[in-house]
């Protein structure tokens, strides 16, 4: 699960898919704006989402996949 931060309405709906590319690489290289998908009824509707700030240890345990994980690899 990522913060992720949206402007304006939400562009998806519910049970609608949302596709991130690369988004280990963008939480890994401290990016605020990806860009991400909805995948819905075969077509790709492109927005964006915004992280704010995270800590250097937020964004270790995001990476690592969870709290139980980050402490295990310690």
């Amino acid at each position: 699960m990522l913060p992720f931060i949206l402007d304006g309405e939400t562009p998806f709906e519910n049970g609608d898919y949302i596709f991130v590319p690369e988004v280990r690489k963008a939480v890994e290289d401290k990016k605020k704006e990806m860009p991400a998908y909805i995948v819905k009824a075969g077509k790709l509707v492109p927005f964006t989402l915004k992280m704010d700030d995270i800590t250097d240890d937020e964004r270790k345990i995001i990476l690592a996949g969870c709290l139980i994980n980050f402490y295990a690899g310690k």
